[in-house]
């Protein structure tokens, strides 16, 4: 099997797995500049607009020809670069679907909204009383001293 995605230099074949893999690295930036990434993002709102898609983060990446990862590693490696950028298009989308929370009535979006983003939980607070029973004591009472009033009488 092993001859089968090797070529006869033992190099991986163009199609195996291996080999799309190792193209992938050490590959240049897909956009260069912040100015090629707000671009083409904005290029996705304006086809949605277009095509009445619905607008998705997942769609805007497909977009834009990022996986999620991709976008991760944008925020985290080139963050102050982008930063910008990155935070104006999830700024974009964010207001999206904020408009939409109240889609035919309903408050589930809201709620979603409110527990997801803006940090809100359901929470039962129940106040148990707790009890203790109370032991009773038995107290020794003196006895009276020999030799008292009261033996004497």
């Amino acid at each position: 099997m092993e001859d089968e995605i090797k070529d006869d230099k033992g190099k991986f074949q163009d199609k195996h797995l291996f080999q799309i893999m190792m193209r992938r690295v050490g590959q240049p930036k897909l956009f260069p500049t912040p100015e090629g990434l707000s671009h083409k993002a904005l290029e996705y709102f304006q086809w949605c607009l277009e095509t009445k898609n619905k607008i998705t983060f997942a769609g805007l990446r497909l977009f834009v020809g990022f996986s999620r990862e991709n976008w991760s590693a944008y925020k985290r490696d080139y963050g102050e670069e982008y930063s910008d950028v990155i935070f104006n298009i999830e700024q974009l989308l964010e207001a999206e679907w904020e408009s939409k929370l109240g889609w035919a009535g309903s408050t589930q979006g809201a709620i979603f909204w409110l527990k997801n983003k803006a940090g809100w939980k359901d929470e039962i607070t129940q106040n148990q009383m707790v009890t203790t029973a109370i032991q009773p004591q038995v107290i020794n009472t003196p006895t009276p001293l020999a030799g008292s009033e009261e033996d004497v009488k």
